[in-house]
């Protein structure tokens, strides 16, 4: 088994690395790079043409969603929530966009939409969306599949529209929390 991929057919990420450290990985023309929490970029596997350039000559195709999150286990009331959309390569987002974050209501099993919002622009390999968070500890929130309505271009290609469709699977709530969770919980203030 490949220790990562570098073709249409398997285009995962380094397997030896952690969700934290996958989530800052992505493809570039160089191979697949990871963004180095000092600021600077690493080369982990050097791989010619493994994202961008003409279609004849790229081993990937378009930017696919590899991981979906929350930036924390658990959120105050009337905070700022955080989620964070992760993409295989680097991308760029051609108008502002949403995602939906389920809130349910742990006394009366009520689920609600939330709608969270793009959190500035980017030229990495991902993109932050903030909700606000409940006034009550009752509430956990959790993501489902669904899709983004965003624009969002393949870094340096205006005609190559990334994947913009969250899976199940992609879903890995928060980066910190323990294997199997189902959301992140509301703490009081």
């Amino acid at each position: 088994m490949p220790l990562w991929g570098a073709n249409q057919t398997d285009e995962s990420k380094p397997k030896n690395l952690t969700e934290e450290q996958k989530s800052r990985t992505f493809a570039t023309t160089r191979g697949w790079e990871i963004n180095r929490v000092d600021g600077t970029t690493e080369v982990l596997a050097a791989i010619r043409n493994l994202s961008g350039g003409d279609s004849s000559s790229t081993k990937l195709g378009a930017a696919e969603i590899s991981a979906v999150y929350f930036l924390s286990t658990s959120y105050t009331t009337g905070a700022t929530g955080r989620v964070r959309v992760a993409w295989n390569e680097r991308i760029t987002p051609t108008t502002t966009g949403t995602l939906v974050v389920k809130q349910t209501n742990a006394t009366s099993n009520a689920v609600t939409n939330i709608t969270a919002t793009r959190a500035g622009n980017t030229t990495s390999n991902f993109i932050d969306y903030t909700f606000a968070v409940g006034n009550t500890t009752a509430f956990s929130y959790t993501i489902g599949a669904q899709t983004i309505t965003q624009g969002i271009n393949d870094y340096g290609q205006t005609g190559v529209t990334s994947d913009v469709t969250i899976a199940t699977s992609n879903v890995v709530y928060a980066v910190a929390a323990a294997s199997g969770s189902t959301g992140v919980t509301v703490t009081a203030s």
